[in-house]
């Protein structure tokens, strides 16, 4: 992670595939945005030169939230990052995506249909490259 040049855009588009996660069954829980925050909190809560990545997170996901936009275009945002930095993105950085994206997915309700299809595309991306 120490890499990433651009560490505010990989925390913009980190929100923006957590957005897509939690929006892709068009249903918004307030105990999803909690959930989210805890998630945040654990796995992205490090300073890396003076930029703090889950307030850059958490505004991101604030302004998400009040746009509305499609899930699909969220992810599309995410997915564009990743394959324009590829490289920068360690084994262990795409486990904790992974881990905290589908534990955005199983919280609510267990992991539904549209979750588990944006999850399976989400880990063919990372083990497509």
């Amino acid at each position: 992670m120490e890499k990433i040049l651009k560490k505010d855009e990989f925390y913009f588009c980190l929100a923006h595939l957590y957005y897509a996660v939690t929006v892709v069954d068009k249903r918004i829980e307030v105990e999803e945005k909690k959930r989210i925050k805890d998630l945040v909190e654990q796995y992205w809560s490090i300073d890396f030169d003076h930029l703090n990545g889950k307030d850059i997170i958490f505004s991101t996901l604030k302004r998400l939230f009040n746009e509305k936009p499609k899930s699909e275009e969220a992810y599309t945002v995410f997915c564009d990052f990743f394959n324009e930095n590829e490289a920068l993105f360690t084994d262990k950085l795409k486990r904790d995506i992974l881990d905290t994206s589908d534990k955005i997915a199983q919280f609510f309700s267990g992991r539904n249909k549209s979750e588990s299809v944006l999850i399976s595309r989400l880990y063919f991306l990372f083990k497509e490259k």
